[in-house]
């Protein structure tokens, strides 16, 4: 299980053992972690929260590949914009892994991971590079990714005024 909070409160039980109190961001998890009621001994993993991709960041990344696909193709399509939108992850040099899976998997394949590319098909086998998708971004790889994009339409002569306006607002 996975939960962001706040550090709150360190201090020692009447038996002198350690105690840490977290404030939940979410007031769901704490049924989540009431489950957990009555099991011995948990392992814990606290780490510092990056701060996720907000909608907004989401919606202005869109924005940007449409009006590029428009310039380069004429009429944006879901497949022109999507292979634009794998070019960019790639080039940003986000995570990824090689997968080999049979041909006649693809579709279902398809249905389950939305950024990949095929890197070789073999007779009945097929190999393709899968990527962690924009969704899974914190803020700083999210401003990154669009600020690939930016330089992107700019090169391609998509007038970015608004973009960068935009871009500073949501990540300054």
């Amino acid at each position: 299980m996975k939960l962001k909070g706040k550090l709150t409160n360190l201090n020692y039980s009447l038996e002198g053992k350690p105690q840490a109190t977290f404030e939940l961001e979410r007031y769901l998890d704490i049924n989540r972690i009431a489950e957990l009621k009555g099991i011995d001994l948990l392992n814990l993993n606290i780490s510092n929260a990056r701060k996720s991709r907000t909608l907004d960041q989401n919606n202005l990344l869109w924005a940007i590949i449409s009006d590029i696909d428009k310039k380069i193709n004429g009429i944006p399509s879901e497949l022109t914009r999507w292979d634009l939108y794998v070019a960019g992850i790639e080039e940003a040099g986000v995570e990824f892994q090689d997968i080999q899976i049979p041909k006649k998997s693809l579709n279902i394949f398809k249905k389950a991971f939305r950024a990949y590319k095929i890197l070789d098909e073999k007779e009945d086998e097929i190999i393709l590079r899968c990527y962690v998708g924009s969704s899974q971004f914190d803020t700083k790889q999210m401003g990154d990714l669009i600020d690939y994009f930016i330089k992107k339409a700019t090169d391609v002569g998509v007038t970015i005024v608004d973009y960068r306006a935009e871009f500073e607002r949501l990540f300054i």
